[in-house]
Formats: structure tokens, C-alpha cells, sequence
């Protein structure tokens, strides 16, 4: 039976995540106000289709009620309560109508992290979801780490630090985002009727 791998968390959250600019996007934490932009994404059945749970979103307090769970409710004391949720902002939409795109997160870090994003329909094969991630992942493994407790022990295959994505075989999509963000695939797994692909990629060494 499948069974996530375990990570200590090392890495320190900042109460507030920071942002980032790209050459085409811009990463910004995801607030409240991005709440009927979130509705607008997941209640899309083309996105729906490849998210768990598979029913697109019906009402905005799904949308409230998925940011919510973006929060960290088990881990250190230190990063309980924080999140680590960016907002995929399109730089050449003019700033009175700023508006996310898609959004791109650390969606858990017990027993491990993952990863997770979306994309508006409308703006697949610009690129965004491969640039976000790609600007994700810098920002992430730039954070401040702690020295790695003792109490911990980690599998026996993971003494580099990694960051974890499950995505459907069918999602042919996200399979290249993934590849090109230099993960790589290492399952493959069966969740009740979805045959998915379990990845990694591993922190850059800074030596």
C-alpha cells in the first residue's frame, strides 16, 4: 500500500509569504480578495477534471473554504497557522484590473511537501503553470531552514531535502510542467478510480 514518504520540516514560513517578479508573471500571496478568482478557477470543469475532488465548485464558500485549507494546521508550532499560497498574476494585464490567473502552493508539509496549481483554461499553453512553479520552487528553497532535528528521522531514501506533486496519468499537461520544473517521477499510484504519478525534485545543492 502506497504511502507518502516523511520529511522533518526544517524549512522556517514566514508569517507573510513574500512576492516575486518574473519576466511575464508576478507571484503575490493569496488573499481573501482572491477568493472569487479562486471560484472563477476551480469552478471550471476542464480544471475540475484533474483536481480532487473532481466536482467543480459550486459556490463561493467552496472557493473560501479551499483557501482556508491552504493554512498549515499540523507541524512545528512555528508554522502552524501559516501558508505558503501564491496568486499567478499576468504582468501585462494593466494593474486596475489585476486579477489572478492561477495560483501555485505548498499545499501541506506533513509528512511531507506538496505541491499543487491551477490555471485558467484561457491562458493554457502561454507557459504560466511551468514559470510559476519554476518561480515557486526558487522562492521556496531560498527560505531560511532550521539545523535538522535528531528527534526526526527521515526514509531512508530522502537525505536531500525534496518537495512532492501527485498528478493524474492523463494529465499529460501537468506531466511536462512537471519535468520541466526538474522534478522526476518515482510511483506510481492508485487512488479509489485515478491512476496518478507520484513526483519529486530535489533541493539544489548550494555548495
Amino acid at each position: 500500500m502506497f504511502s507518502l514518504p516523511r520529511q522533518a520540516v526544517t524549512v522556517m514560513v514566514p508569517s507573510k509569504t513574500p512576492s516575486l517578479e518574473g519576466d511575464r508573471l508576478r507571484l503575490r500571496p493569496v488573499t481573501d480578495a482572491d477568493i472569487p478568482a479562486i471560484f472563477a478557477i476551480r469552478s471550471r470543469p476542464e480544471v475540475a477534471k484533474f483536481n480532487h475532488p473532481k466536482a467543480p465548485f459550486q459556490t463561493i464558500t467552496e472557493a473560501r473554504e479551499w483557501l482556508t485549507s491552504k493554512t498549515f494546521a499540523t507541524g512545528p508550532s512555528e508554522i502552524v497557522g501559516r501558508s505558503f499560497a501564491l496568486a499567478i498574476v499576468d504582468k501585462s494585464i494593466a494593474a486596475a484590473q489585476e486579477t489572478m490567473v492561477g495560483y501555485v502552493s505548498i499545499n501541506t508539509l506533513d509528512p511531507c511537501p506538496q505541491i499543487g496549481y491551477s490555471v485558467l483554461p484561457e491562458h493554457w499553453g502561454k507557459g504560466y503553470a511551468t514559470e510559476a512553479v519554476q518561480m515557486m520552487l526558487r522562492l521556496w528553497w531560498q527560505l531560511p531552514r532550521r539545523e535538522f532535528p535528531s528527534m526526526f528521522s527521515r526514509d531512508e531514501d530522502d537525505e536531500v531535502e525534496k518537495v512532492y506533486a501527485i498528478c493524474e496519468k492523463e494529465n499529460h499537461g501537468s506531466c511536462r510542467v512537471l519535468t520541466k520544473c526538474g522534478f522526476e517521477q518515482i510511483d506510481e499510484i492508485r487512488y479509489e478510480a485515478d491512476e496518478l504519478y507520484f513526483w519529486a525534485a530535489c533541493r539544489p545543492c548550494t555548495d
